[in-house]
């Protein structure tokens, strides 16, 4: 996992304007306070960096390096106490998680035992609530045999709490409610992060990648960068339905007006690879609803089990706006395998991350499939190279994941100042 030639240069420009690349973050979150946390898919093809998927309510904390685990807590508190002067709310003492209801991933379950160490070792008390029918108390078993408690949450008045009386201050939620989120939580007293009128009944890529690519453009011509080299093409189309072939002219449309954009883009770079694109669930994520094409024929041609599969998201909800998106090949192996790091971040500060391999898939694929697994990206060296001063020891990789996952969690903060304007 090497730099190349350009990401060196890239990583030197970060380390150059540091001091205006801190203050020009620290300006913009002061205008978009921060999701609370998140999590940020990452293609390099060694000409382009940029996010494909930016996740606002994140699983995979047990992915982490360790040592960036180790050092997570003091990242959290220091972030929740500066979350409650921007937004003058009192600091919280107690915070409830409430999760996804599929409690049989086990791996599922050690990211929220991993999640809920993080709170208690920055010194809140934790629990972690969950929707459910059945009024029972859960002990669940994770993937490394820890247990953890899912207790039944009830409502009194404007606030939630759980049946055993455990009455949160914050409520985290971890759980992208594709579905919709429960009425309960309309007219609820206590602060609730992130807010769940972004989860992915409501939230669309394209909202995000429009602000990411205005961010990234300001960014990039901050540091004296050619965007094109951390930006990515977007565009989405409404009122499609692939299985009553409704809207599949108009993506064929969009798509082929990208073709012809990125191919002469590939000219001006010298690439002399095929340019592909993702056609992708506009809303959701999870790996599904997703197709990678090279050529508008595919579009033209496809068969009856590929538009039922680009029919049906997450939890079997409907898809009925689609994303079609510059595809950014992954250069990156580990193991000899196809891989993307995931980077996370807590506030607007980097805690860590991890890189998604895939046995399966090659370097166009969606990774998030069967066949992958993980490997740890230690981001603690990079906050120690910057502090340090010293160019050398810059890890150029981390440094350019880093800020590219920083600009896709500000454009998520500017997608809830959208949204809490609504």
């Amino acid at each position: 996992m090497s730099p190349t030639p350009l990401k060196n240069n890239i990583a030197s420009a970060i380390f150059d304007h540091r001091i205006q690349i801190a203050e020009w973050f620290d300006r913009k979150f002061k205008e978009f306070p921060p999701s609370f946390y998140c999590s940020v898919d990452i293609r390099d093809s060694g000409e382009k960096v940029a996010p494909v998927d930016c996740n606002l309510f994140p699983a995979g904390f047990n992915n982490i390096c360790e040592v960036d685990f180790q050092v997570s807590p003091p990242i959290f508190k220091s972030q929740i106490e500066k979350m409650a002067k921007t937004l003058k709310i009192a600091i919280p003492e107690k915070i409830l998680i409430i999760p996804e209801n599929h409690t049989e991933n086990k791996f599922y379950l050690e990211n929220l035992y991993c999640l809920k160490t993080i709170f208690e070792e920055a010194g809140y008390d934790v629990a972690i609530g969950r929707y459910a029918e059945e009024k029972s108390t859960y002990e669940l078993t994770t993937a490394s045999e820890k247990k953890i408690v899912e207790v039944p949450l009830i409502r009194e008045g404007s606030i939630l709490k759980t049946s055993t009386g455990f009455t949160p201050d914050w409520i985290i939620l971890n759980n992208d409610f594709s579905q919709g989120y429960p009425d309960a939580l309309d007219g609820v007293s206590q602060p609730i992060f992130p807010t769940y009128k972004l989860g992915w009944h409501t939230r669309k890529k394209s909202t995000h990648f429009h602000f990411y690519n205005e961010l990234a453009t300001e960014f990039a011509n901050l540091i004296g960068l050619n965007p094109w080299h951390i930006t990515i093409a977007s565009e989405p189309v409404e009122h499609v339905n692939f299985a009553e072939d409704q809207g599949i002219d108009r993506v064929i449309a969009v798509a082929d007006a990208m073709f012809k954009k990125l191919e002469q883009e590939h000219q001006e770079h010298a690439i002399t690879r095929k340019p592909a694109l993702f056609i992708k669930n506009d809303s959701g994520t999870y790996g599904m609803g997703i197709m990678v094409i090279e050529s508008i024929d595919e579009l033209k041609t496809m068969n009856r089990r590929t538009k039922n599969k680009m029919s049906m998201g997450k939890n079997k909800s409907h898809i009925d706006q689609v994303l079609v998106q510059e595809g950014i090949p992954t250069h990156l192996q580990i193991d000899g395998f196809t891989s993307e790091p995931v980077i996370y971040i807590m506030g607007e500060e980097l805690i860590g991350g991890f890189i998604r391999a895939n046995t399966e898939r090659n370097d166009m694929d969606n990774l998030n499939s069967q066949g992958m697994f993980f490997k740890k990206l230690c981001f603690k060296d990079l906050s120690d190279s910057l502090s340090q001063g010293e160019i050398k020891d810059l890890p150029a990789l981390e440094a350019i994941y880093g800020v590219v996952g920083k600009l896709s969690a500000l454009a998520a903060a500017m997608e809830i100042r959208q949204t809490t304007k609504l």
